[in-house]
């Protein structure tokens, strides 16, 4: 099968398109014909070798956890699902080996849900990181409510644009960074006040606009000054969620009783499916997409390290 896969740990260069066995299902898993998948920061932060305390890999290593695609093989434990089924899902694993920048790929059924008619599979396969990731970080882990207030760093990025559109469903004051080139997106989704950061000190404008900090801060940047920061921008009793980052080690966390966790992105198929409804209801707001192939995944790299990218890159694999 035709897949993108890195030999070693480095720069997008190492990136190569190339043939590889087609990998077999796990007894709890099925084998996708893969549609499309999409471009995540984790991607290439673990091809550069970052974050080897958390998660092996096995070279060759093929990236991509997102996946919307079709069931050509089933695992010899699974019985709900049939081949011929479209689905998307987050092929989520500790270790690392068969990812999704590939034709076939293996993934958990519980990490699955159907794919709505309605979608492209390029469409679907920009949803379950991100959707999962921003639920499980405003919901579950900030339980934010109507009424509250909310930062949320990137506000254009992937998990930006589902994190917007999810506090401003539950009733929460919407404060996002962004490029001026971005407001107009970031207010379709549902920001109320944004802060142009290459202009502006973010810092500066919440303090003005909320003195004893936000409930929640989302944290999706990268660095040990932004994450002194987030606390710092927290209501004492707040929380904050680092998408990238460990909680800075700062006496103010427990002595305010701020919560501050590094999340880590649950798979979960029942979790994708109602957020799917959600989407279908009009509720939630497709991000916006970049369509490039298999074949352009060093170039879609390097745009995801430059930091500018507004929705989510997808790599379209082939026509199903």
């Amino acid at each position: 099968m035709k897949a993108v896969f890195y030999q070693q740990h480095g720069p997008a260069e190492v990136l190569q398109v190339g043939e590889l066995d087609m990998p077999e299902p796990g007894p709890d898993q099925v084998l996708v014909q893969v549609g499309a998948t999409s471009v995540n920061p984790i991607d290439r932060r673990l091809r550069a070798g970052e974050l080897t305390e958390y998660i092996s890999r096995t070279f060759p290593v093929v990236p991509g956890w997102d996946m919307a695609g079709r069931i050509v093989k089933l695992g010899e434990n699974v019985t709900d699902w049939q081949v011929g089924d479209d689905i998307l899902g987050l092929a989520f694993t500790w270790s690392i080996q068969h990812g999704s920048y590939a034709e076939y790929a293996p993934i958990d059924v519980t990490a699955i849900t159907r794919k709505p008619a309605h979608l492209s599979f390029d469409e679907a396969s920009a949803l379950p990181l991100v959707s999962l990731t921003a639920w499980q970080a405003l919901i579950e882990f900030g339980e934010l409510k109507a009424g509250q207030s909310i930062l949320i760093q990137a506000g254009s990025g992937g998990v930006g644009s589902i994190a917007i559109a999810i506090a401003k469903h539950i009733g929460a004051k919407v404060y996002t960074t962004t490029r001026q080139a971005n407001f107009e997106y970031a207010k379709s989704l549902g920001a109320d006040v944004l802060i142009d950061y290459t202009v502006e000190d973010y810092r500066e404008v919440i303090r003005s606009h909320e003195p004893d900090g936000v409930d929640l801060v989302l944290e999706c940047l990268l660095g040990e000054d932004v994450a002194e920061d987030a606390i710092r921008l927290a209501k004492d009793g707040g929380a904050v969620a680092y998408m990238n980052n460990e909680p800075p080690e700062m006496a103010e966390i427990s002595q305010r009783h701020i919560k501050a966790e590094f999340l880590h992105h649950r798979a979960d198929g029942a979790m994708l499916t109602e957020l799917l409804s959600l989407f279908e209801q009009g509720v939630l707001q497709l991000p916006e997409i970049k369509v490039m192939h298999l074949e352009d995944a060093v170039q879609a790299h390097h745009q995801s390290e430059a930091g500018r990218t507004r929705g989510k890159v997808v790599l379209h694999v082939q026509d199903i």
